[in-house]
């Protein structure tokens, strides 16, 4: 069994980290718990990462940019349960994910 983590990663062109994309909802507003959601996480300016912490053995999320919301600075057992938990709680602020990128490292 191979342990080494990087060529594991490659190997299955997967990484510890995650791109989530987001755009709004056809036709409504996205909004944030302070009001207008920021922009630049429909541009590409900001980014919404999912990561797994080797250490713990659980996923988080962190923006490029800023802080997140206290709502989404939680630990997440699995990847599915943290997109689970981000699908449901952009959905209320009508944004949704449009896809889950690698952020593949060199």
């Amino acid at each position: 069994m191979n342990y080494d983590i990087s060529s594991r990663e490659k190997a299955k062109m997967h990484t510890l980290d995650r791109i989530i994309v987001l755009k709004p909802m056809e036709g409504k507003t996205p909004v944030s718990s302070t009001g207008i959601a920021d922009k630049r996480l429909f541009t590409g300016e900001n980014r919404l990462h999912a990561l797994f912490d080797i250490a713990t053995g659980m996923w988080y999320l962190r923006y490029d940019n800023g802080n997140l919301p206290g709502a989404l600075d939680v630990k997440y057992i699995s990847l599915p349960e943290l997109l689970d938990y981000v699908k449901q709680y952009f959905a209320r602020r009508n944004v949704e994910i449009v896809d889950i990128q690698d952020a593949y490292r060199d």
